[in-house]
């Protein structure tokens, strides 16, 4: 869909106020179609949600407090480079991205980082290896393989987006703003990049008060003016990888239905400090 079809969405809806306010807030989104696959029928260094992470041959799979994570997702940037039109990612080079394997951190507490890992790899598909599910990991953290698709798509901020706070939305525009979000994305929604498709709340102001050690448990964070002050600092959030609850696809379910997302700073993503990035988890 491009912008002129997505304007006319918002007219058809009665929501062309809004659009004056989320159209320069459009990002490009990359969307991913899952294909389930056997892992032998995916090349080496190709990009995959599940299955064995295809690392570095003097890399081993990464762990948090000594327990091998979860794998979730590699990324083979080239295959996507087309559709990344504002040019956000290097054209080439391995995402890898891990998640803690009891799947017990959801990101609000700034002792969470070391408990997912984004890696960047530059180095030639020929120097990769497939690696051996390590005895530790627990089966049912340990995700089926399946190969991805990608197409573009414009994504504007969720209803619940910490961008759209400052809207102020009529119960008719809140109740039309959710049935079209909801519409534009049926069933599970993978992405990289793009906007969030949130569950609970906004996620940008979050990220920027824990990652400057505020705990984000509970309100007290949000009511402290230390805090306050970084609210305008949300807007240099970007998402980087957002993963559905694929369990048909992969055997992967989040809490109860929900959707892990990694996040991560303009300017660490403009110098490649993947290593930076922020994960999140929603759920219903």
């Amino acid at each position: 869909m491009n912008k002129e079809q997505l304007k006319q969405l918002f007219e058809e809806n009665h929501l062309s106020r809004i659009w004056e306010i989320a159209a320069p807030k459009i990002k490009n989104g990359i969307h991913i179609t899952l294909n389930k696959k056997n892992e032998e029928h995916i090349p080496l260094g190709q990009s995959k949600i599940g299955g064995l992470p295809d690392l570095p041959t003097n890399m081993n799979w990464f762990t948090a407090e000594s327990i091998p994570m979860s794998f979730i997702a590699q990324i083979n940037l080239t295959e996507l480079h087309h559709l990344d039109l504002e040019n956000k990612l290097p054209a080439t080079g391995m995402l890898y991205f891990f998640y803690d394997s009891s799947q017990e951190t959801w990101g609000y507490d700034p002792e969470d980082k070391e408990k997912s890992k984004v890696y960047y790899y530059k180095g030639a598909v020929s120097t990769l290896e497939r690696k051996e599910k390590p005895e530790l990991l627990e089966d049912w953290a340990f995700f089926n393989a399946a190969s991805m698709t990608y197409s573009a798509a414009y994504d504007v901020p969720d209803y619940q987006s910490s961008l759209m706070e400052e809207v102020n939305l009529s119960d008719e525009e809140y109740d039309s703003y959710y049935n079209l979000n909801e519409d534009l994305h049926e069933g599970n929604v993978n992405k990289v990049l793009g906007h969030s498709n949130n569950i609970q709340g906004g996620m940008e102001y979050e990220c920027e008060l824990v990652s400057n050690g505020f705990y984000c448990g509970d309100a007290t964070a949000y009511e402290d003016p230390k805090a306050q002050a970084l609210k305008d600092n949300s807007g240099n959030w970007n998402l980087l990888l957002q993963i559905d609850s694929n369990e048909e696809e992969c055997g992967m379910m989040w809490g109860d239905s929900g959707r892990l997302y990694f996040w991560i700073k303009e300017t660490d993503l403009k110098e490649e400090k993947f290593e930076n990035s922020w994960l999140i988890l929603q759920c219903c």
